[in-house]
């Protein structure tokens, strides 16, 4: 799919098309799979939530609890334990690699924010541990600062959100 004329109009100036975007998600995946967990939460925006629903198409965080639900403060919190030398969960650190794929653009907002859909697949090893691998779909809200593509929301609905998980520490 291509960016429309509609979508076009309301991104103004700031016009990028679906291969830029599905870089840009890509990046972020790469970004993970490296670990370099600082600059992966400078792709938010100030105002960004990173969310993982615990339920099969909910709708709202608010009335329901959520695997993940982060606002840009807690994400920080997140990047700090994930970096630190002596955070037991990531003891040894997981490895992972995300693939990520079917990168459609799916509208526009009114302010010009990208909604970008596609699948990915996360398989995570961590020496001693069973290897994990998880699956579903992500949704990006992507805006342009003025100078760069940034993330507005990430959500993230795994196949099987509804199961029980230990030990999430790896964002998705």
């Amino acid at each position: 799919m291509s960016v429309t004329a509609e979508a076009r109009a309301a991104a103004g100036s700031n016009v990028v098309g679906l291969d830029e975007l599905r870089r840009f998600i890509e990046h972020e995946a790469d970004l993970l799979d490296e670990r370099r967990f600082d600059e992966w939460c400078d792709l938010y925006t100030e105002d960004a939530a990173y969310w993982v629903p615990a339920a099969p198409e909910q709708e709202s965080w608010l009335d329901h609890v959520s695997l993940f639900y982060d606002d840009k403060a807690t994400m920080r919190t997140r990047v700090q334990r994930l970096n630190h030398p002596r955070i037991h969960c990531q003891s040894p650190p997981s490895r992972c690699v995300r693939v990520i794929s079917g990168a459609t653009l799916d509208g526009v907002t009114t302010d010009g924010a990208w909604l970008v859909r596609s699948k990915f697949v996360m398989v995570e090893d961590r020496p001693g541990n069973p290897q994990r691998v998880f699956g579903g779909r992500y949704a990006h809200t992507i805006v342009h600062d003025g100078e760069r593509l940034r993330i507005r929301l990430k959500r993230v609905d795994l196949t099987n959100c509804d199961q029980s998980f230990p030990m999430l520490t790896q964002p998705f």
